[in-house]
């Protein structure tokens, strides 16, 4: 290998990472919302992202509180009673103009918006949950009580690839599972698991059923969910296919096993594929068990993905040392480092974008577009273009 490719090859993917954005702009002058790095010491600090809605649109949301509150208002729908309000603003993709904005009230707990089909989209605000169509028309709404039963309780909620279907789980945890470094077994944990299969649009349930243990990972595909073994709370390195009735069926038992450190986690890809990704490596297998592809790296922590279309993407952190001042203890951490986009047709790393600050919100689009915010700048990319 000559000179300019060992060069090359050592720079990767620091020369990716400089690819420029297609558009930049800042969150506070732009669209009147906070960096996305505030500080996270109550919960609602931690409830914003980025989604697209379509090739086309980008929808941001962020929780915030309300100036203009009214005195003792009472509780709403979504649990809150006005103090919060739950910022959503849709933007062009092609250059971030703002296309629609609403507000919505919303507790102080957890409040996210998941992108469904043809443009449409669900909210989840507090213990309420609502659906909307492209013009921001409200199609449907429900109710997501907490029991308080349960030292752990709350509700999980994912969208099928084509956004028609919707599952909401509805976790009560009584005791958590126990292993030793050795994945020997103390107890395996006690939990009761409500699964519930609804239309995205209508929310108007389609299934449902009931585990005896949580999932450690979960992906919704069309007709069923890609899961760990729900005979165990914890991952025991197995995988399978979950249908609607709750009936689970094996694939494949190679997958790395649960760590302290680093848990497994999955995503779907589309009705066929779905994207495993946890410590140093991550791989896409068919619904049939079949390995399609695979990549690992060292001192890599694949922590979140996203997909659309042919589009991969993974958010890789970096393992660092720091210093525990109070205790005088060296202990290992992460660090968000930046952000992989693949073409799983291809099989081909498309683009690296380097991660500014101590968080990192993304989203990838059908035609390649990757929406990334750090900090107070959000920034689109196009992956789909040869480099």
């Amino acid at each position: 290998m000559g000179r300019c490719g060992t060069m090359l090859l050592l720079c990767w993917p620091l020369c990716a990472a400089v690819t420029p954005p297609r558009w930049e702009s800042n969150l506070e002058k732009r669209y009147a919302l906070e960096s996305f790095d505030r500080a996270t010491d109550a919960t609602w600090m931690k409830q914003q992202g980025v989604i697209f809605l379509t090739p086309e649109k980008l929808l941001l949301y962020q929780v915030n509180r309300n100036r203009e509150r009214p005195e003792l208002a009472s509780r709403g729908p979504s649990g809150g009673a006005g103090n919060f309000l739950l910022n959503i603003k849709v933007l062009s993709a092609q250059d971030g103009r703002v296309l629609n904005s609403m507000d919505l009230t919303t507790s102080g707990e957890v409040s996210r918006v998941l992108a469904t089909r043809a443009g449409g989209f669900v909210v989840q605000a507090g213990t309420a949950l609502y659906a909307y169509g492209p013009t921001l028309q409200q199609s449907a709404s429900m109710n997501l009580p907490l029991e308080r039963a349960a030292p752990r309780e709350s509700w999980q909620i994912q969208v099928s690839p084509s956004g028609e279907t919707l599952a909401l789980v509805h976790e009560q945890v009584f005791s958590s599972p126990e292993l030793l470094a050795d994945n020997s077994i103390i107890h395996d944990g006690r939990a009761k698991v409500d699964v519930q299969i609804l239309n995205s649009t209508t929310l108007q349930p389609e299934a449902s059923f009931t585990l005896a243990h949580t999932l450690p990972f979960w992906a919704l595909a069309e007709k069923f969910l890609f899961s760990s073994n729900p005979e165990h709370s914890y991952s025991d390195g197995r995988m399978g296919k979950l249908d609607f009735n709750g009936s689970w069926s094996f694939l494949r038992s190679d997958l790395p096993k649960e760590q302290h450190f680093c848990r497994p986690a999955m995503t779907a890809i589309d009705e066929r594929r779905a994207a495993f990704f946890g410590c140093e490596a991550f791989s896409v297998f068919s619904s049939h068990g079949e390995a399609l592809f695979s990549r690992t790296e060292s001192g890599c922590v694949f922590i979140s993905a996203a997909t659309a279309g042919r589009y991969l993407a993974l958010q890789c952190d970096r393992y660092r040392v720091e210093q525990m001042t109070a205790k005088s203890l060296i202990v290992s951490a992460t660090h968000p480092d930046r952000i992989e986009v693949y073409d799983l047709d291809s099989r081909a790393h498309r683009l690296s974008v380097s991660v500014r600050g101590e968080r990192a919100y993304y989203a990838v689009s059908a035609q390649g577009d990757l929406a990334v915010i750090d900090g107070a700048n959000l920034r689109v990319f196009n992956a789909a273009k040869k480099r």
